[in-house]
């Protein structure tokens, strides 16, 4: 009877809505309901996940009121070389900022990215790729950033990526076969669904330790 009454208690005293993808703030937001909980206990419970989970609080830390909390964030998988099947080497890296807004009985966590994909040394524009952060990887995303890469690497002046699609000068049959060669061999398209997955599953681990966090803090109320 009492592990029944502690379940109860559970569910009206914590809940979470399910985590989204949200491309305006280029991230992912989940809100959290502690029931009872004041903006000043839940502002208190944060601050201990932080401390948990970041061996030095104060040093990421850059913003701290009691209706907000804003700590800077790095990625485990980051950063991340990835090579093409013909040895074009690309680098993708990631960090960003996790967000705390808070208020009475309930807060939400954003986690806001910061993205760079580089080929073969040159660097793409910062959070462009939002098909990553999404795990969206399909096979057009992936010609793209070869052919893309391919373009700049090579100083094609002039040429887009619908003028390779259209001509057939030799710049431009030089820049498709790269492109199929790769796409065939599936090399990079696999790599890059790692990275998205490995990315993914890093973010869900935030999102699911928070969680965890405030449950154990409601059980130890009761």
């Amino acid at each position: 009877m009492k592990k029944v009454l502690l379940l109860f208690f559970l569910i009206i005293s914590f809940s979470s809505t399910s985590q989204e993808l949200v491309k305006d703030i280029y991230g992912y937001s989940k809100i959290y309901k502690a029931e009872g909980k004041s903006q000043d206990e839940i502002h208190k419970l944060v601050k201990e996940w932080i401390g948990k989970n970041f061996k030095s609080p104060e040093e990421i830390t850059l913003y701290d009121e009691k209706d907000k909390i804003i700590i800077q964030n790095k990625f485990k998988m980051s950063p991340r070389i990835l090579q093409t099947f013909q040895n074009t080497t690309s680098n993708y890296r990631v960090s960003g900022k996790i967000l705390f807004f808070i208020v009475d009985n309930k807060f939400r966590l954003e986690m806001h990215l910061e993205d760079l994909y580089s080929f073969d040394g040159k660097k793409g524009d910062p959070n462009s790729h939002w098909e990553i952060p999404s795990n969206q990887i399909d096979e057009n995303f992936v010609k793209k950033l070869l052919l893309a890469g391919y373009l700049n690497v090579k100083q094609f002046s002039g040429f887009s990526v619908f003028d390779i699609e259209q001509k057939g000068d030799k710049k431009s049959k030089k820049a498709t076969k790269y492109v199929a060669k790769e796409m065939k061999k599936g090399v990079y398209f696999n790599r890059i669904r790692k990275v998205a997955a490995d990315l993914n599953t890093e973010v869900s681990s935030v999102y699911n330790s928070v969680d965890e966090h405030f449950k154990n803090a409601v059980k130890e109320d009761w």
